[in-house]
């Protein structure tokens, strides 16, 4: 009669006897997940680096290409102006 007075305390007493049995998987089980948690913090970080090699890498090799391509403009700037000059100069001379 003691147990159906009171069933908030027989709850709460089959519950800590429960947590008490699985105690020690529940302790596994957080160990888990944070061994879970430092391999995730481990990966995020080498993909970051990998990202960020990557984005220095398109932007060095972004720059090298744009500093090509504006050597190619002057130069054929320059051969297109020889070629005018040339031109003139066989303009004149008929």
């Amino acid at each position: 009669m003691a147990n159906q007075s009171n069933p908030m305390n027989g709850i709460f007493d089959t519950f800590i006897s429960k947590l008490k049995e699985q105690s020690f998987v529940i302790l596994l089980m957080l160990g888990v997940i944070y061994y879970q948690h430092l391999l995730m913090e481990e990966r995020v970080a080498f993909w970051q680096k990998q990202y960020e090699a990557k984005e220095a890498y398109i932007e060095q090799t972004n720059k090298e290409d744009r500093q090509e391509y504006k050597d190619r403009i002057e130069y054929l700037q320059e051969q297109r102006d020889k070629f005018v000059e040339s031109t003139l100069e066989e303009e004149k001379n008929k």
